[in-house]
């Protein structure tokens, strides 16, 4: 996060006029919503818009798709959420702390957002329990799940034809 915050405010600091979208992907998906949310705490910029990539944003791993899509998701095991929030916060309790899982937090004031997930990825809930908190209040957000597709499924470019749709779906959202 601190490092986050340091790359932010040099980026306005270099672009004070320019239209800025934050983008995150994964477990930058959930640092780029944490991040949002403590530069609104800290009463600093915002970035205009937002677009998470299938954001981790549960450190608890506590949703039911960790479980229940946990067989039909190629890219993410479902053993790997749990291994790597040990690296990030070692301390089960601090895993509930907004700025670790932003799903805990707040979420009033915040940009417009677009999450882009797959609906056989295990970090579905995640992006559908945002889209929800966000919406009641009242942050323009659209939850874009897809069809058959599994965690970073548009990381394979020209591979898969959903892959370009994706990134045409952000382009046109843009």
């Amino acid at each position: 996060m601190n490092d986050a915050m340091q790359a932010w405010r040099a980026i306005i600091a270099d672009y004070p006029d320019t239209e800025i979208i934050l983008s995150g992907d994964s477990a930058g998906g959930g640092l780029s919503l944490a991040l949002m949310m403590r530069l609104r705490d800290e009463g600093l910029r915002l970035p205009d818009a937002a677009v998470l990539f299938s954001p981790w944003t549960d450190l608890t791993c506590s949703s039911e798709t960790y479980k229940t899509l946990a067989k039909v998701d190629p890219m993410l095991p479902s053993s790997a959420p749990n291994h790597c929030a040990k690296y990030y916060v070692s301390d089960i309790d601090k895993r509930k702390e907004p700025y670790v899982s932003p799903i805990f937090g707040d979420l009033t004031g915040l940009p417009r957002m677009l999450i882009l997930v797959g609906d056989r990825e295990i970090l579905l809930d995640d992006s559908r329990k945002i889209g929800e908190k966000a919406k009641i209040t009242g942050v323009d957000i659209e939850v874009d799940i897809w069809p058959g597709m599994f965690h970073d499924w548009w990381l394979f470019g020209s591979s898969i034809p959903e892959a370009i749709k994706c990134l045409e779906k952000v382009e046109q959202w843009i």
